[in-house]
């Protein structure tokens, strides 16, 4: 073999090195759900499209959340009595209820009783009564209420939306009944693999020991105005200190990077 046969021999070994050596890792970003409400107000005032630096279209993500705005104000119009208790502030659904006797309103006229504000016991007893109404369509569910154009309407902006957003609402999971640790460990089976990190984002104690159990790093964060650990402050340098703790400092000229978001 030639001097210079063995030279574009090892040329190429070298480049063979090279590439196999640039693993690209995947970082798995899992949000607790009271920071990801944000969502619906980025896609309104455009910085959602923003913050992609021209890859998303700016516009496309405003008329996907004036959809939004508009299906959730017909619903809450027609099935939620918005119009009649917009200003009735209450902390949880349930603070009135010590105002409702029970009574029967499979009769009742809610768009005739004239309800006011609630400072009185008459008026705490009507809203009392739509409170108790609202309560039981959440139970039963949207399918219940709306019909099936309705519905299909629904799910349509909703593949769009999680289109738009890079499948920020599939997946998106429920701790209410299986709890943290649970939803970690199915996030974990759908995106787990040998270069696959993953980092946990919240302000809660399940979430940091659910992190703590399978050895992901936690970031905490505060979304009071004065909180110490500030949202959305966050900054992908000081997320990546945490990484580090877990998984070592990347190899900067060797290793790429791609991201997915969770919530919880």
């Amino acid at each position: 073999m030639s001097d210079c046969s063995k030279s574009e021999s090892a040329l190429e070994n070298e480049n063979h090195v090279a590439e196999s050596s640039a693993v690209r890792k995947k970082i798995v970003y899992i949000w607790d759900m009271d920071e990801t409400l944000i969502l619906l107000k980025s896609l309104l005032d455009g910085t959602y499209a923003v913050a992609f630096s021209g890859v998303k279209d700016v516009q496309k993500g405003v008329d996907i959340g004036k959809m939004w705005e508009k299906f959730i104000l017909d619903v809450c119009d027609d099935y939620f009595f918005y119009e009649q208790i917009e200003q009735c502030n209450e902390p949880v659904i349930d603070a009135l209820s010590p105002y409702d006797d029970g009574a029967d309103l499979s009769n009742y006229d809610f768009s005739q009783d004239n309800i006011g504000s609630p400072t009185d016991d008459i008026n705490k007893r009507k809203l009392a009564y739509r409170h108790r109404i609202i309560a039981q369509k959440y139970k039963q569910g949207l399918h219940t209420i709306l019909d099936q154009k309705k519905i299909e309407l629904w799910n349509n902006l909703y593949e769009i939306t999680d289109s738009y957003t890079d499948g920020w609402l599939s997946s998106v999971y429920s701790a209410w009944d299986v709890g943290k640790l649970r939803c970690f460990s199915w996030i974990k089976e759908r995106f787990g693999g040998p270069d696959v990190q993953f980092c946990v984002i919240g302000d809660g104690w399940e979430e940091c020991e659910a992190a703590e159990f399978l050895r992901w790093p936690f970031v905490k964060i505060d979304p009071k105005p004065d909180g110490h650990h500030r949202f959305p402050g966050l900054t992908r340098e000081t997320v990546g200190h945490y990484l580090a703790v877990v998984y070592g400092r990347p190899d900067a000229e060797t290793e790429d990077q791609d991201t997915t978001s969770s919530t919880t």
